[in-house]
């Protein structure tokens, strides 16, 4: 009897449905911790019910670094490393003339994966707020170099995506719109609030837990482009054989 090497098939749509499911569902518990945070939640009735407000304040806040939507976040940025990394691997087999421009994208998701970890971006406010004292919308000024690296990345990146089928065209335009929407547009948005009103009220709260899920929509979305993408050219599914 020969050993049949498992075959791995994901549903695109059922996948991005769940996805979807999931971010909406962590922008609910979001919004409703910062609720309590600052409107209150009246009396406190005991001490599990003080863990479970202390819980829902600090763990499922998508403004805050180190907790629960810090991890899913990242492990969204993960999936499509994965993904692009199979690609890759396959376009390598085949001597594909863009070989390495998918090798390369696998590189960049696996990068913001770590830095969705490690907050790095986020280091570049205070030196970049020393060079160009912005506020109002760049008032967190590591939105400008960002701005610089999705302009590079667009040159760099160009020939390859018109090299794309339209239907594929079309699906990472938007997927790579909405993320970058989130990312660039919705920080903008967020520190217009920020600079304003400062960061621990209730209308911030609620503005950066939007923004944060248009990110991860947009991720989403990535994650069912590229599912659709391998469904199209290995409607077989994809073989793994550690041997």
């Amino acid at each position: 009897m020969t050993n049949q090497a498992p075959i791995i098939k994901l549903n695109p749509k059922k996948t991005l449905i769940f996805l979807f499911a999931l971010v909406a569902a962590l922008v609910a518990l979001s919004i409703w911790g910062q609720h309590m945070r600052f409107i209150g939640v009246g009396d406190i009735r005991g001490y599990w019910h003080e863990f479970f407000i202390d819980l829902m304040m600090s763990a499922f806040y998508l403004d805050s670094e180190g907790n629960i939507p810090t991890y899913i976040n990242a492990l969204l940025l993960f999936l499509p490393f994965l993904l692009l990394a199979v690609i890759g691997a396959w376009k390598n087999l085949e001597k594909d003339k863009y070989r390495f421009q998918w090798n390369g994208l696998a590189l960049v998701f696996f990068l913001l994966s770590i830095d969705e970890i490690s907050s790095l971006h986020e280091r570049l406010i205070k030196p970049m707020r020393a060079i160009a004292g912005a506020d109002g919308f760049f008032y967190f000024t590591w939105v400008i170099p960002g701005m610089i690296a999705i302009a590079l990345f667009g040159f760099a990146f160009l020939t390859f995506f018109l090299h794309l089928e339209t239907k594929f065209k079309l699906l990472f335009l938007f997927s790579l719109a909405v993320y970058i929407g989130g990312v660039l547009g919705g920080e903008m948005m967020s520190g217009y609030y920020a600079s304003m009103l400062g960061q621990k009220n209730y209308t911030y709260a609620v503005v950066a837990s939007l923004e944060e899920s248009i990110e991860m929509f947009g991720c989403s979305l990535i994650i069912y482009s590229l599912l659709e993408y391998i469904k199209h050219y290995l409607p077989e599914g994809l073989t793994f054989n550690p041997s």
